[in-house]
């Protein structure tokens, strides 16, 4: 099997890891907004039974759901340990073995995280296992784009790669949904009434961020770039609305009738769903990142590209 051959199956591979890691994704946004955490005092039993052998189809409330999210945590697990053996046993790039095995104990580290959030029922913890969440996805997104047809070779010409303003904007727009997450989680986690007050109106920033990305990226006249920038306005704008929308299923809009129903089905599902399309947005803004950054001009390639034109300059 050639090596085109092997990061076109780990390429499926990390797409399947990062599909499925939206289970205990969207299970553990459902925990968080039901506080659900706790539901069990014991880790990694569950009221003293092993993972498998719970009761879990009988279970009911925050018990079926906090098992429910352990369930996927454990799945996600499993495929990371094989998506760790595909690379580490084939002739991968060692670019991608790296971050595979990267993946893997960040993986380790957040289910260690997790458990310890119920042996010392600690909220803090809670908090660092739902913002850590995002860096583990963000990593298997940068994965599935490394091993895609689009990474290598450089797909575009030297003038149509962007330049540095697009790797600083990027940068910048990462940055900002960074600082969002964190404000968001610290409402959802640790009921922040600072977070309460800044996070509604930090969106504007973000959105501000989002559409100087987008503008760089679509003078720099990249495809690839262009896309990227597409994807992560798609998900700003998305999540936007959805913010506007959980603020109304949390606290209402009385003034146009619109009464708040607390832990209604239509409110856990709201509010669940902004948290995971929160990651989701961040996850598509480090990978336009991380693709800005790679499709950049070496500063060889760069030399070699303008000296044909110093040459000419020369000869004049």
């Amino acid at each position: 099997m050639s090596s085109v051959s092997h990061d076109r199956w780990l390429h499926r591979l990390a797409w399947l890891t990062a599909i499925l890691a939206l289970l205990p994704i969207s299970v553990g946004a459902v925990v968080t907004t039901v506080d659900a955490g706790m539901a069990f005092a014991d880790w990694p039993t569950s009221d003293g039974h092993g993972m498998l052998s719970y009761p879990w189809l009988s279970s009911t409330g925050d018990k079926f759901l906090e098992h429910g999210h352990r369930l996927a945590g454990m799945l996600i697990g499993f495929m990371t340990l094989v998506l760790a053996w595909f690379a580490f046993t084939t002739d991968c790039r060692p670019a991608v073995k790296m971050l595979v095995g990267v993946i893997l104990l960040a993986v380790i580290a957040q289910g260690l995280l997790g458990g310890s959030r119920v042996v010392q029922d600690e909220r803090a913890l809670a908090f660092l296992h739902g913002q850590f969440a995002a860096v583990v996805f963000s990593l298997m997104g940068v994965l599935v784009a490394m091993t895609g047809r689009r990474w290598t070779p450089p797909a575009e010409p030297m003038a149509q790669r962007p330049g540095q303003p697009a790797l600083w904007a990027a940068g910048f727009l990462v940055a900002v949904l960074a600082l969002q997450y964190v404000l968001g989680g610290m409402l959802r986690h640790l009921g922040s009434a600072q977070a309460w007050l800044v996070h509604p109106w930090f969106a504007i920033a973000v959105g501000l961020a989002a559409i100087v990305f987008f503008a760089v990226a679509w003078r720099s006249g990249s495809p690839v770039l262009r896309r990227a920038a597409g994807w992560v306005a798609a998900f700003v704008a998305l999540q936007a609305a959805l913010g506007v929308a959980t603020w109304g299923v949390r606290y209402g809009f009385p003034q146009w009738g619109i009464v708040a129903v607390q832990q209604s089905p239509l409110q856990v599902s709201i509010r669940s769903l902004h948290k995971v399309v929160g990651l989701l947005t961040f996850m598509t803004a480090v990978v336009a990142l991380v693709r800005t950054a790679a499709l950049l001009p070496s500063r060889k390639s760069a030399a070699d590209a303008s000296s044909p034109m110093l040459m000419a300059g020369g000869l004049r």
